[in-house]
């Protein structure tokens, strides 16, 4: 059976390819979405001796401030092992290859499923963190794993594409866990009390990729046997041998810096406007829920802009045009309209005192109120439309370089990834230090903090300045004649 689905696979590349590559991005949905709820369905804790819905609460966490600074330090800790768990994938790839290392992925995501099945206590806590944190280090292995399958079976073109629209799962897996919020509003008990049920639907589910991947999948990325002595070959070689190699190339720091820039600006707003945004205006708590609510569904049409992105700022990929300029172009516009959320948010919808009305019902809100309120959704649309659009952009860029290896492009992801996010944690650790200082107050803690997502974004034009161009006779606008006519 194995032999006839290779057989088939190789005849018909590109419907095999989008298979494989379309339960592989179905179970990264699953993982985010998983993951994603994680910080609505934590509750309020164990409160003046009363479990609250949630699953804080389940476990009797009381959340006081030696459990928020564990908490943080946890969170420091799994963000820290996804990155080494993406860089992990090029081991498993050299070994292992393609088919049982995505196996292992997904099988890594179920392991999320008896987690919240611990016992209510403590201990049944840790074990709750140690199950998500697998799930969590399998759930970002697929992401690279999705990249392989693109090499292998895709034209140019085809690539591009796939590149384009392979970028949703992200924002899609996101939208799904923040909406329910968004929608209940100040009424979420009702969804925290299903916190099991939640968890348990979005990790089983992830059953159907692994099933697929180990009845379907081929060893398509593994050396081929041949007698003639010309063949190309590519050696089965250790993942520390194929670490140090990467390592010693100028561009794997350049695509460090770039996909860790990327990142910032692609995560800390879902994870961190809707509590940055009201402490930089320093919201009165009984205003603080319609503030939050605000920021959330600045979140959503942020996240929402994926799917305008890849046909519009995505469509660069598909023609013989420079890279470097416009990546770096889009990459400080997203930062620009993100600067321009804040400042709207913070002093033309927090400031103004029709908030306070719109929040307790004692009136009608001011007019610049409602114009402030539809210039944050607009810079919230624009700045996702900029960083989803150019990450299919980034996605093919590996893909268009003439040395490129189709076998070993799933390697250089893993480390570029990895070390990216690794890069991406080690950020996420100052951001997370700088609120805890008593000295600094909340408005200030909040501006530092917004300091530290822009600069790090910045970070990533480094990284494109240090690339090359992957085709010398490419066009820096459309309208232009392409090097080689000129030359002619």
């Amino acid at each position: 059976m194995n032999q006839k689905i290779h057989e088939w696979s190789q005849k018909h590349k590109v419907a095999y390819g989008f298979i494989i590559w379309g339960f592989i991005s179905f179970a990264y949905l699953l993982f985010i979405a998983n993951w994603g709820f994680t910080v609505g369905l934590g509750g309020k804790g164990f409160v003046n001796g009363k479990a609250t819905p949630g699953f804080l609460g389940h476990f009797q966490i009381v959340p006081d401030a030696s459990f928020q600074f564990k908490n943080t330090a946890a969170n420091w800790a799994i963000t820290f092992g996804r990155g080494l768990g993406s860089v992990a994938v090029a081991f498993l790839l050299a070994r292992i290859f393609h088919k049982w290392s995505t196996f292992i992925a997904i099988a890594m995501c179920l392991v999320g499923v008896p987690a919240q099945f611990m016992p209510g206590n403590g201990g049944g806590y840790v074990g709750f963190i140690v199950l998500r944190t697998i799930m969590a280090i399998g759930g970002t292995m697929l992401i690279i794993l999705t990249q392989p399958v693109v090499a292998n079976f895709f034209g140019p073109k085809q690539k591009a594409l796939i590149s384009q629209f392979g970028i949703w799962f992200y924002p899609l897996g996101t939208i799904i866990s923040i909406i329910p919020f968004v929608i209940l509003g100040q009424n979420v008990e009702s969804l925290q009390k299903n916190w099991v049920l939640v968890f348990t639907i979005l990790g089983a589910l992830s059953i159907i990729p692994l099933i697929v991947i180990g009845i379907f999948g081929t060893k398509f990325d593994a050396p081929v046997k041949s007698t003639d002595p010309n063949a190309p070959k590519v050696a089965k070689r250790s993942g520390f041998a194929i670490l140090g190699d990467y390592l010693k190339k100028k561009s794997t720091y350049a695509w460090i810096l770039l996909y860790g820039g990327w990142l910032a600006i692609a995560v800390f707003p879902t994870a961190l406007t809707h509590v940055i945004w009201p402490n930089m205006a320093n919201i009165p708590a009984e205003i603080l829920p319609q503030l939050q609510k605000i920021a959330k569904i600045w979140q959503v049409i942020f996240l929402a802009a994926v799917f305008v992105g890849p046909i519009s700022i995505g469509l660069w990929s598909r023609f013989n045009l420079k890279r470097r300029w416009f990546v770096g172009m889009i990459i400080s516009l997203a930062v620009l309209f993100f600067v321009l959320s804040t400042i709207v948010f913070v002093y033309g919808v927090a400031k103004d005192q029709g908030a306070y009305f719109a929040a307790s019902e004692l009136g009608a809100s001011s007019a610049k109120y409602y114009v402030a309120l539809v210039f944050l959704y607009i810079f919230g649309f624009l700045t996702g439309l900029c960083t989803w659009g150019i990450q299919g952009v980034m996605l093919n860029l590996p893909h268009e370089y003439a040395d490129r290896d189709p076998k070993t492009i799933g390697w250089m992801f893993s480390l570029i990834w990895g070390f990216g996010y690794i890069f991406y944690t080690i950020i996420f650790i100052i951001i997370s230090v700088v609120p805890m200082s008593t000295s600094i107050s909340k408005p200030t803690a909040a501006l530092i903090q917004t300091i530290i997502i822009v600069v790090t974004t910045l970070i990533a034009l480094g990284g494109v300045v240090m690339l090359k161009e992957p085709r010398d006779d490419a066009k820096t606008f459309p309208w232009q004649k392409s090097v080689a006519t000129e030359q002619k």
